[in-house]
């Protein structure tokens, strides 16, 4: 009986072991690309992996529009303006970017709205969308692309085709991501968020209303 019970301790292990070094590209997800879009969408977050992408997409011709979101601001960040200390916020660090690799500010839109998270940035997207696209590609890093793809397909309506890009400039090692440090913390940190989508974050989603020009 011992032995036995050994035996399935072992097997047990080796499957958790085997599935957590499989986490890495469990988590890296991409969809085609279409052949135009009405919008390429830079997610909020990690900046120069994610505009430098954009930036590729704008170029190849995919859309016309890039589409920048913007982060609630950081802690802190109040107090420093009460005293007359302005830092620039991450949307204008990517819209300063993305001029610089070529995109003309006449082709760059920031969503006004802040975003505190993925699902808040998902449903401002949905909103911006449902109102003026029918189709988008939205950038993110490779660690982000499963669950912003999940949660994104949620909050946009059925009629807007959405293909989600992992940035190609993401150093993300999926198959080796426990060998670095930062990488361990993306995964472990995704499975966490991961988690609280499915039990949690998922049932609560709505899918925007349409409100396109006819």
């Amino acid at each position: 009986m011992r032995a036995a019970l050994v035996i399935v301790g072992v097997l047990l292990g080796a499957g958790l072991t085997a599935a957590l070094l499989g986490a890495g590209r469990l988590l890296v997800v991409s969809d085609p690309l279409p052949t135009r879009a009405d919008a390429i969408v830079v997610m909020s977050g990690s900046i120069a992996d994610r505009v430098l992408e954009a930036a590729d997409l704008y170029r190849s011709g995919v859309a016309a529009r890039v589409v920048v979101t913007r982060e609630r601001l950081p802690r802190g960040e109040t107090s420093l303006r009460a005293r007359g200390v302005r830092l620039p916020e991450s949307s204008e660090q990517t819209l300063a970017a993305l001029h610089a690799l070529g995109v003309p500010p006449s082709a760059t839109v920031v969503i006004p709205r802040r975003t505190s998270s993925t699902d808040s940035e998902a449903r401002t997207i949905a909103r911006w969308a449902c109102a003026r696209a029918k189709s988008l590609v939205v950038v993110t890093s490779r660690y982000h692309a499963r669950r912003a793809r999940l949660i994104l397909r949620q909050a946009l309506a059925p009629g807007i085709l959405l293909a989600l890009r992992p940035s190609r400039y993401d150093p993300f090692e999926a198959t080796r991501w426990w060998s670095d440090r930062r990488d361990a913390k993306a995964v472990l940190s995704e499975l966490e968020k991961l988690t609280h989508y499915w039990t949690h974050e998922h049932w609560l989603i709505g899918a925007c209303r349409l409100r396109l020009a006819r």
